[in-house]
């Protein structure tokens, strides 16, 4: 679980953990996406707290910044 800091923190969810998985929690507001589109996106983050998982794929052929997203509910 990850704490939020300040007044009003909560736990979230935390991102799979594996060694061939590299996945890495941010703000969905990292990703330039508002939180309140990025809660009407259940695989971004549907449990509305603000956060979701990425795994970045470099050298992917689609370009060098490709990541793939999922909800931090693990």
């Amino acid at each position: 679980m990850l704490p939020l800091s300040g007044a009003s923190a909560k736990s979230v969810g935390g991102c799979p953990e594996s060694t061939s998985d590299k996945w890495q929690p941010v703000t969905v507001e990292s990703l330039g996406i508002s939180p309140e589109v990025a809660v009407g996106i259940p695989s971004l983050d549907g449990n509305g707290d603000g956060y979701t998982c990425i795994k970045p794929l470099p050298g992917h052929p689609a370009g060098p910044d490709t990541i793939i997203f999922r909800d931090n509910t693990v």
